[in-house]
């Protein structure tokens, strides 16, 4: 979408994802159960001082309306002024930014380093070779024990990806990009573990770590969601160093 879409349709996007929910309709049927699982994860870590949260494309800021406010210290980039103004709203102790990632950061963040970075319903707007420059980039301003987390429109495999459009007569565009996390594997390194849990046919999480922890220590936790999902799988990391 483009970025006069988005401020055109800011005060009814909430609305609109809750329609898809409501309705089990592609894409955003499961945004509610990305941004569950996403939470469950932030929310996780036992610390005295809040965890240091990095959201891009944080849009109206929904997700942290699952999330202790105390619980973190958050930055969120967006490219649409009229998203974050709704966001201002929810997550007022937010620094937020107005900038284009297509960029990369911004220079004021360029030295920070973060506990969770979020990107959630972005990179199906972008194409495969933005995908691996958003992960090459993002997982540099990864704190020690550190999580990306990339919740959207994602397959497991090319298989998986065929299927969902055969099956649904859904087709990709020059707006819309699905994405495949075998294709991400074999262009990226084995400096992070990288897990993928699949939450329906179209939707899933791509979860990229530092090797000091593994995030499947959150497969207990996070079983609770598979009664709540026709479909869901984690899958044990597929790339890891030695």
């Amino acid at each position: 979408m483009s970025n006069k879409l988005y401020d055109s349709i800011a005060k009814d996007y909430d609305f609109l994802v809750a329609q898809d929910i409501e309705n089990f309709r592609f894409p955003y049927s499961e945004h509610a159960m990305v941004h569950e699982i996403i939470a469950e994860y932030v929310s996780e870590p036992k610390q005295n001082s809040p965890v240091k949260v990095l959201d891009i494309g944080i849009g109206t800021a929904s997700l942290y309306e699952k999330i202790i406010p105390e619980r973190i210290a958050l930055t969120g980039i967006d490219n649409c002024e009229a998203m974050l103004e709704i966001a201002k709203l929810r997550v007022p102790e937010a620094t937020l930014i107005n900038h284009n990632i297509k960029k990369g950061l911004p220079h004021e963040l360029a030295d920070e380093k973060y506990d969770f970075i979020i990107i959630s319903y972005v990179v199906m707007n972008f194409d495969f070779e933005f995908l691996i420059y958003f992960i090459d980039l993002f997982k540099q301003h990864l704190a020690p024990f550190g999580k990306l987390l990339i919740g959207d429109i994602m397959f497991y495999d090319e298989a998986k990806k065929n299927k969902f459009i055969n099956d649904y007569d859904i087709h990709e565009d020059s707006n819309l990009y699905f994405h495949v996390y075998e294709e991400v594997l074999e262009r990226l390194d084995d400096s992070f573990d990288f897990s993928f849990m699949e939450i329906n046919q179209y939707t899933g999480l791509i979860i990229v770590e530092k090797l000091y922890q593994n995030s499947l220590q959150f497969e207990e936790t996070l079983v609770q969601y598979k009664s709540n999902t026709e479909k869901w799988k984690s899958t044990h990391p597929e790339k890891k160093s030695e």
